[in-house]
C-alpha cells in the first residue's frame, strides 16, 4: 500500500467511526510510529499540544491508583487570525536581585508579566502564565506551554491535564502546594485553527528558557521532572531524532540537577492504557526513591494487577 492509499484508508475508517457516533480513537504507540515511518514524518509521542475536539463532550477517566479525573474537552474556540511572530529579539537577560527567594521570585514574576514579547504573543483575552508552587520544593515539574484553561486562569496545569497531575502528585504522598510547577513557554502559542493547540517553535522556547531557568535557580529543587517531549527538548536542547520512549524513565542532568523525563499527563488522557499509566508511575517511583521518600507496598503495586 502506498502513502496515498494508506491516507484514504485511514480517512475512510475515521469517517466511518464518526458516523457511528465515536468521538475518540485510541492508537497504540507502535501504530503511531508505523504511520510515522509510512508518511516519512515524526509523530509526537505525547499529544498534550495536539488535542483535537470535534465537539464538547464530558467523560470520566478512571485511573487505577489515581482518583478519577473528569475530562472536559474544550469547546470550539474561534481564534482571531493573526500573523504568527517569526522574529524574536535577543534573549532576555535575567539578573536576579539580592534578597531571599520570595523577593527574587516576585521580581522575576513582575519582569515576566511585563515582558513585551510575552504580552505581544498572547491570544485575545489570554494571560501570561508564570510558575507556581513552593519556592523550597524538592520537585520542580516542567510542562510545555499553556492551554486554553491555563491562559484563561494565568496559572499552569489547571485543566484536565492539571487535575491528573494533581492526582499523580497526591499518589506520591504529597500535595500540589508542596511542589513547584512551571512551563517552557509563558503564553499559549497562537494559531489559526478553530480549536486545539500547537507545539511551541524553537525560537519561542529559546526566548522563554532564561525565564524558566531563573525559576529553577530560585527554587533550587532536588529533582526536575520534564513532562513530555516539548519540555524535554526545551531543557535538553532540540533533537529531531529524540524519541521520548527512549528517554523516559532515565536520569539526565540540567543545571547540575537530576532530571527525570516522563510523559505529559495529556498523554495518559489520550492513551489511557494500563501500560502507559504504569510507565509514568514507574518514573514517579524513581523520583521518590531519588528523594528517599517513603514508598508503601500499595504505592509500588499500582497498576500491577
Amino acid at each position: 500500500m502506498n502513502v496515498a492509499e494508506a491516507t484514504l484508508a485511514i480517512l475512510a475508517e475515521l469517517k466511518r467511526q464518526r458516523a457511528a457516533g465515536k468521538r475518540e480513537v485510541f492508537v497504540e504507540e507502535e501504530s503511531l510510529f508505523a504511520l510515522a515511518k509510512l508518511f516519512g514524518n515524526v509523530v509526537p509521542e505525547q499529544v498534550g499540544m495536539n488535542e483535537v475536539a470535534p465537539k464538547p463532550i464530558q467523560k470520566e477517566v478512571k485511573k487505577p491508583g489515581f482518583a478519577p479525573v473528569t475530562e472536559k474537552v474544550p469547546e470550539v474556540i474561534a481564534f482571531e487570525k493573526k500573523t504568527l511572530s517569526s522574529d524574536f529579539p535577543s534573549l532576555p537577560e535575567i539578573k536576579l536581585p539580592d534578597g531571599d527567594k520570595a523577593y527574587q521570585w516576585s521580581s522575576l514574576k513582575e519582569k515576566v508579566m511585563g515582558c513585551e514579547v510575552c504580552n505581544r504573543e498572547l491570544n485575545p483575552q489570554g494571560k501570561v502564565v508564570f510558575g507556581v508552587g513552593d519556592l523550597d520544593a524538592d520537585i520542580f515539574f516542567c510542562g510545555e506551554a499553556p492551554g486554553a484553561d491555563e491562559e484563561k486562569a494565568g496559572e499552569p496545569f489547571v485543566g484536565p491535564a492539571g487535575e491528573l497531575l494533581n492526582r499523580i502528585i497526591e499518589a506520591m504522598g504529597i500535595s500540589r502546594d508542596a511542589v513547584y510547577i512551571g512551563n517552557i513557554l509563558n503564553w499559549r502559542p497562537r494559531h489559526d485553527q478553530a480549536f486545539g493547540n500547537r507545539p511551541p517553535t524553537k525560537k519561542e522556547m529559546s526566548f522563554c528558557l532564561p525565564y524558566l531557568k531563573a525559576q529553577i535557580k530560585i527554587v533550587k529543587p532536588k529533582v526536575l521532572v520534564a513532562l513530555g517531549k516539548t519540555a524535554t527538548d526545551g531543557l535538553l536542547g532540540h533533537d529531531p531524532k529524540r524519541r521520548l520512549s527512549d528517554f523516559r524513565g532515565k536520569w539526565n542532568q540540567v543545571m547540575d540537577i537530576p532530571m527525570m523525563v516522563t510523559y505529559h499527563p495529556s498523554y495518559l488522557l489520550h492513551n489511557p492504557s494500563k501500560s502507559s499509566k504504569r510507565k509514568v508511575w514507574d518514573d514517579m517511583l524513581l523520583v521518590m526513591e531519588k528523594l528517599e521518600m517513603k514508598i508503601s507496598e500499595k504505592q509500588r503495586a499500582f497498576f500491577n494487577s
